[in-house]
């Protein structure tokens, strides 16, 4: 009787843990920076993905109008500059391309100054044929007086798994800190030909 003491006592623990986990941080990790309005808000591209699937909002402030704001979002995804003002729908976007295919992802949804809806070639291919997506990450400007509000929005695929949650929160806020900071710099424009 008494060995049976250590494994519920440690049991117990990992149910603590967990729902501490459950209850007290994912709720921050999912809004962090949003409004409870802009969590709760219905945004475009939200209707690609399965309705029931459990999602993100995150958001931050940047102190310039969209039109500032608009080029360092157009321009996401590694190994692009200055000259990707104009992403389209269909357009690959690497997230980081030495990760081969699994960091590919496919501009579902752009709207110039508005908002860029990314998911992967299989959940486009599934857009694409009428059905809905596993999975989706978008970013979207909002106006806010003369500055902007940034929001990223995931969608289904692995949101909800803790190992992917933690690191997609650590890996977002910064992506949307650095669109902040970069917003008040004017893009470089390329030399001509």
């Amino acid at each position: 009787m008494g060995t049976h003491r250590p494994a519920l006592a440690a049991g117990i623990a990992a149910a603590g843990i967990a729902g501490l986990y459950r209850w007290g941080v994912r709720p921050r990790l999912y809004s962090w920076g949003a409004s409870a309005e802009e969590a709760a808000a219905e945004l475009p591209g939200d209707a690609l993905v399965e309705p029931s699937a459990p999602r993100t909002t995150r958001g931050i402030t940047i102190d310039a109008p969209i039109e500032e704001a608009w080029p360092w979002l157009a321009q996401l995804g590694d190994d692009r500059g200055p000259q990707w003002q104009e992403p389209q729908a269909g357009d690959t976007v690497w997230l980081a391309r030495r990760y081969g295919q699994r960091a590919r992802q496919i501009a579902a949804e752009v709207v110039p100054k508005s908002h860029l809806v990314l998911m992967s070639t299989t959940d486009y291919e599934r857009v694409q044929r009428g059905q809905r997506a596993l999975g989706s990450w978008a970013f979207y400007l909002r106006p806010q007086h003369n500055q902007s509000r940034l929001l990223a929005r995931s969608i289904g695929g692995t949101v909800g798994v803790t190992s992917f949650d933690v690191v997609n929160f650590v890996i977002e806020r910064e992506m949307l800190r650095g669109i902040r900071a970069a917003a008040g710099v004017k893009p470089v424009p390329l030399p001509p030909h």
